[in-house]
């Protein structure tokens, strides 16, 4: 409460958007345990028993595994597996049909990481804005008192001020390196879909 009544309403608001971020993150961090690198180890494992010929077994170990990139490569094995005369264009629709399903799971990995890095760039400036706003309400009062303040008072009145930066700083700092491992994060989670992916298609090709 101290630190609300020195800073202001700039620091009310940006407490409130760091509860909203961090309700955010935790929210995040929920969502990429479906994504976790053992379950993506788990569905490159599965694609390397497809791609050695043990296909049921491939698609068994994916169907219990129950995460999203898992059922993409699921259906991908289930519909290249039903494909049967003109294989070149059953080929090239199931492979639009994948691409469109990953670039869904890829915006669900990515949802809302744009309103955490909005966090990180905003903090330091709303911060800037209250000390701008507190530098301005010290020189006004000392012009009101006409120069009988001494420079204990003046020091008070710049340090207040600065208070609103320093709690700027405070949050944008964390959440611009919690949206640089999102980032890599779903980075990652793509890079392992389109390799995979890759190699249904060219273990499907080799095995003709």
């Amino acid at each position: 409460m101290e630190l609300i009544s020195l800073g202001g309403p700039v620091v009310v608001v940006l407490i409130a958007i760091s509860i909203i971020g961090l309700t955010i993150v935790l929210y995040k961090l929920l969502q990429l345990r479906h994504y976790s690198r053992g379950k993506l180890e788990g569905a490159r494992k599965a694609v390397d028993a497809w791609v050695t010929g043990d296909r049921e077994s491939a698609r068994e170990s994916l169907e219990r595994q129950k995460t999203p990139v898992a059922e993409l490569l699921c259906n991908g094995m289930s519909l290249l597996s039903t494909s049967g005369e003109r294989k070149d264009v059953v080929e090239q629709q199931v492979r639009e049909e994948l691409t469109r399903q990953g670039q869904q799971i890829v915006s669900r990995v990515n949802a809302m990481n744009s309103f955490i890095e909005l966090i990180a760039y905003l903090s330091p400036m709303m911060g800037l804005l209250g000390t701008v706003l507190g530098m301005i309400d010290v020189f006004y009062g000392l012009a009101n008192e006409g120069g009988g303040s001494d420079a204990g008072v003046l020091a008070g009145g710049i340090w207040e001020a600065l208070l609103t930066t320093a709690v700027g700083l405070t949050v944008a700092i964390p959440f611009a390196v919690i949206h640089a491992m999102l980032e890599s994060k779903a980075t990652g989670v793509r890079e392992v879909m389109e390799d995979q992916l890759t190699r249904l298609f060219t273990a499907n090709l080799a095995a003709r």
